[in-house]
């Protein structure tokens, strides 16, 4: 505690041990780390972006599509033309869904990368600024497993992936449905259980890459480009 030129009472901080001991480079360092911070959440942004736009596109094709359907039956009163163009229209929207699902794991993998690397940029702070533990959420653990407790089936099919495996899903039943009808099969109970079988099997196979996609994520096999270092040039000599 000292005074000023007019007598007025303030305190003097002191600085810490480990911030007074920091290098001279230390604040490049923050500034570099702080950097790539902010860069982080913009890519996981845009992963959240990109997936929700992908999945309206899906979604929205698939409404379109859908309301073309009803006016072609009616029209046609579900004559061969609803069949031709149905089986020609729903195929191509399970490819569209498929390929929205298959990207939609992809950008949630990515998304757990950033995060990860997010997390080692907070444990460096910690590091500089051990004071600074009090304020953020510290979880214990190793590198090699940062992880604890994945999510369950359930919980992949919250996900927007899991939605349009769930869409998805249907779609290829209705399709197998139509499939069985337009062959001369006109009880509805069988193309009902064929498309029950087949769009059960077809939800398997989504939640199983899902968990596949899951269970093998590595930040060595997702995030190999983040930093790249070129080999040392070998000197030239005279």
């Amino acid at each position: 505690m000292s005074a000023n030129d007019h007598g007025v009472a303030i305190r003097v901080v002191e600085p810490d041990a480990p911030t007074a001991a920091l290098s001279p480079g230390a604040g490049h360092a923050a500034t570099f780390a702080s950097t790539e911070h902010f860069n982080l959440q913009t890519a996981r942004a845009l992963t959240v972006s990109e997936a929700n736009g992908r999945a309206s596109i899906y979604l929205a094709a698939l409404s379109s599509n859908l309301i073309a359907l009803a006016f072609i039956g009616q029209m046609s009163r579900l004559g061969v033309a609803f069949y031709a163009f149905a089986l020609i229209l729903l195929p191509v929207l399970a490819f569209v869904g498929t390929v929205t699902f298959l990207r939609l794991v992809q950008s949630s993998v990515e998304d757990i990368a950033f995060a990860h690397r997010i997390a080692l940029l907070r444990s460096y702070y910690l590091r500089v600024s051990p004071e600074l533990e009090p304020y953020l959420v510290v979880l214990r653990g190793t590198q090699a497993a940062p992880f604890h407790g994945a999510p369950g089936a359930w919980q992949l099919a919250l996900t927007a992936a899991g939605m349009v495996a769930v869409v998805n899903s249907v779609v290829v039943a209705a399709c197998t449905g139509l499939v069985v009808v337009a062959a001369g099969v006109h009880s509805l109970a069988i193309p009902v259980a064929a498309g029950a079988l087949v769009g059960a099997g077809g939800f398997a196979l989504h939640e199983r890459h899902h968990r596949r996609a899951r269970d093998s994520y590595s930040t060595n096999s997702v995030d190999q480009a983040a930093i790249l270092i070129p080999p040392p040039q070998p000197a030239d000599t005279a």
